[in-house]
């Protein structure tokens, strides 16, 4: 499956800048880190946000990192439930193939007409 990028936030894009910035990573294990695919985009965002200090982010890091984290887990959480979905939704179609069949066997091998008429009015012992 094909990796997707993540969309940041600025205060996130100020973060990579600040951990790129202090020598904590490179701007390619940020790339890496963060699943950002442009290759510029960092130091675009360096360009962006130059002279930007620790002082001046204002921020605590933390919770933003927190809240990358938590978006990727929410997205693979998302992944797996659309998966899940897929697989009820191919089950679902499956049955009503087999049952299709059973009426068209039905029909040929019986004589017996099971699909339901439009308009057909119920009996009154059905009705119960």
């Amino acid at each position: 499956m094909k990796k997707e990028s993540i969309i940041l936030t600025d205060d996130q894009k100020r973060f990579v800048v600040l951990e790129v910035l202090s020598g904590k990573i490179t701007k390619e294990e940020a790339r890496r880190k963060y699943g950002i695919k442009s290759k510029s985009g960092i130091l675009d965002w360096m360009r962006k946000y130059a002279g930007m200090s620790n002082r001046s982010y204002g921020q605590d890091p933390l919770p933003i990192l927190r809240d990358m984290d938590k978006s990727r887990d929410e997205k693979a959480q998302l992944e797996a439930r659309i998966a899940e979905l897929e697989q009820e939704l191919a089950s679902v179609r499956l049955k009503g193939k087999a049952y299709q069949i059973m009426v068209e066997l039905a029909k040929e091998e019986y004589g017996l007409d099971l699909e339901k008429k439009s308009g057909a009015k119920q009996s009154k012992d059905s009705k119960k």
